[in-house]
């Protein structure tokens, strides 16, 4: 489960002073209402806080009323506009949409390393959320001193040291998507500087994205997202376009690709094969078989079809997401994810990627998950979602 530190919040509330009536009649206890009214904006465009951005208020300057905030979504300014003005309140819009199009001229980029760490906030001590791969286009929501704010394709939001990505014009990134790209697929590798062993100008990791290059024999040419040339071994990488989950996504695949990171260490924010957290490994083992699930375990437990508790072990198929938690609320609230193999075992990073059952007879029973068993999730053939996308008809990678 990804319980992360919020690094985008939104707030609702008002400010108000005592103001002439002929500039508005807006009075203290009128400003309440628009608390909640706000709360629901936020909840209706921005339900997760890792996922948009949505800060508002309404602040008393003067004689004047003047709304400022900002939001990634133009919806939800125009759902605060037209609430303001259904109340009949007169202001001076000063909210602004990201990306500013005045300050970010390059709204789109590619991860240009192999892992890119993004953080909380823009410093380089900042909490590790979640990382992408090389690759990886993402939107460019802010460019402040050395950092830029970004969203993944799972519409996650952090910062990362802007050498991490090459920044593009919308025209760049069109030209991008129409190039032949290669998607790397061994656990790690090297780029090389040569068609040989040798120098080498990177290293790679399963999952990463580079643009084709010319063959040569035993290896192939291959264009980093900043330009550079390198070559890595030809069958370490296959065209992007068969990274198709009508043909990768069964439970043999699952489980093979699952097992091949088994010992890989715990890392709080890791989503690659130099360390996972849970919800970051079932996310990879997906995405390596051509599904972007959501980012989270709580995220990614109101997605799949619904498989009964009670069903557990006989109906379940390797691939099958198992989630643990506590109920909060009165609701289920995942903390902890984890992929079934079969035979009552599944797979899970917790501490490393390892192995466990539910069954109590056996050696690598876990009480602790037996206890905290939430419930199940199956991907494979689960009606059409906005949230687990193929990966090649991802909008940001056609």
């Amino acid at each position: 489960m990804r319980k992360i530190l919020s690094f985008i919040f939104y707030t609702a509330w008002v400010i108000c002073m005592m103001l002439p009536a002929s500039c508005s009649r807006l009075r203290k206890q009128d400003a309440e209402p628009f608390r909640d009214e706000f709360d629901s904006i936020a909840v209706k465009w921005v339900p997760d806080i890792q996922e948009g951005i949505f800060e508002v208020s309404l602040l008393s300057e003067g004689k004047q009323l003047v709304l400022k905030g900002e939001t990634d979504h133009p919806g939800a300014k125009d759902a605060v506009i037209s609430l303001l003005r259904k109340r009949g309140v007169q202001f001076l819009d000063s909210m602004k949409v990201l990306p500013d199009t005045a300050l970010v001229r390059k709204t789109r980029g590619l991860v240009n390393v192999s892992v890119c760490n993004i953080r909380a906030y823009d410093s380089d001590d900042a909490e590790l959320t979640t990382q992408a791969l090389m690759g990886t286009p993402v939107r460019i929501l802010r460019n402040d001193d050395g950092w830029l704010q970004v969203q993944t394709p799972d519409r996650y939001i952090g910062w990362v040291d802007n050498d991490a990505v090459q920044q593009l014009t919308e025209g760049e990134f069109r030209d991008w998507k129409k190039s032949q790209r290669i998607f790397f697929l061994r656990k790690t590798g090297d780029i090389f500087a040569g068609s040989g062993p040798g120098k080498v100008i990177s290293d790679i990791v399963a999952g990463c994205i580079l643009q084709a290059g010319r063959p040569q024999k035993g290896f192939t040419e291959v264009v980093l997202p900043d330009g550079r040339r390198g070559f890595i071994r030809n069958g370490d990488a296959v065209p992007l376009e068969q990274v198709n989950p009508e043909n990768l996504l069964t439970p043999a695949n699952l489980a093979a690709t699952a097992e091949s990171f088994m010992g890989i260490p715990y890392l709080w924010g890791g989503t690659s094969s130099k360390g996972f957290d849970c919800s970051g490994f079932v996310k990879t083992v997906y995405y390596l078989n051509g599904i972007i699930l959501p980012r989270d375990a709580s995220q990614q437990f109101d997605h799949g079809t619904r498989i009964r508790r009670s069903w557990y072990p006989d109906s379940l198929k390797a691939g099958d997401l198992l989630f643990f938690g506590h109920v909060r609320h009165g609701s289920p609230y995942a903390t902890h994810v984890a992929m079934y193999l079969g035979d009552t075992r599944f797979i899970h990073a917790s501490g490393m990627v390892k192995i466990n059952s539910l069954d109590s007879t056996r050696s690598d029973f876990s009480r602790f998950r037996r206890d905290s068993f939430l419930g199940i999730r199956r991907i494979i053939a689960a009606p059409p979602d906005s949230a687990v996308v193929p990966l090649t008809r991802h909008g940001w990678y056609k």
